[in-house]
């Protein structure tokens, strides 16, 4: 199944007919937590978000907390699960410096920091909405191809790791815990039972911002709230 945002599908009509043209009853509309576009396929699933030229602009300009909201929306998007997280930027950038005032080397720089910072997103970059669509059918359909298993995160196997892999799979364990949180976790924290304890006996938000000193920012609290609930209650279970 593609769903597709239902914000997105108001203001992206026609990459929604483009999709449903070619894979009809296999598209539908839904609120999406994360993302634009959740690509589910029978080998795999990807979350794309969109941004044209302009969204990408107004994204960068500062929210409530000092930073564009392109930072939070990608936060979520990094910390939202092991699938595929694509970032399509859509648009001639060259747009810029005809019709805005911004720095067209701005978003450059922009970009090479988003590439830095989420080292497990791919960044594709479309002329036009059609172009937008072509990518998504191909990509789509690449997920529905058989493959060899790829290691997308360490849940693969806890075999012939060393002490810190064995670390990071088992918090990784935890719902919603990419690869980068489940880092700051242990770095913060010190082992496997540093991050239990603390999640067990700490409020989120006290939680939120101890990982923010290593982190470099406050993970989701849904996503900590979540993997707190998951230990109290093996804890009550055991």
């Amino acid at each position: 199944m593609i769903f597709i945002d239902s914000r997105e599908a108001s203001k992206a009509d026609e990459i929604y007919r483009m999709l449903v043209s070619v894979f009809g009853e296999q598209v539908g509309v839904k609120a999406l937590e994360v993302g634009d576009y959740l690509l589910d396929g029978s080998e795999g699933i990807a979350v794309v978000e969109r941004k044209t030229i302009t969204d990408l602009l107004n994204s960068m300009k500062p929210d409530e907390s000092g930073r564009g909201r392109i930072w939070s929306q990608l936060d979520q998007l990094e910390e939202a699960g092991s699938f595929e997280k694509i970032l399509v930027i859509e648009g001639w950038i060259g747009i810029v410096r005809r019709v805005t005032e911004w720095n067209e080397s701005s978003i450059y720089r922009l970009i090479e920091s988003i590439q830095r910072t989420y080292e497990d997103l791919v960044v594709i970059f479309t002329p036009d909405w059609k172009g937008t669509g072509y990518y998504l059918i191909a990509k789509y359909r690449s997920l529905q191809e058989r493959r060899e298993p790829r290691d997308l995160r360490l849940r693969a196997s806890s075999v012939s790791k060393t002490l810190e892999e064995q670390a990071l799979y088992v918090i990784e364990g935890l719902p919603r815990v990419g690869p980068a949180l489940a880092k700051a976790l242990l770095k913060t924290y010190g082992s496997v039972k540093g991050v239990i304890d603390a999640l067990a006996s700490k409020p989120s938000a006290m939680i939120r911002e101890e990982v923010a000193r290593v982190f470099g920012r406050r993970p989701p609290e849904d996503v900590i709230r979540h993997a707190r609930d998951i230990v109290i209650r093996r804890i009550e279970l055991d």
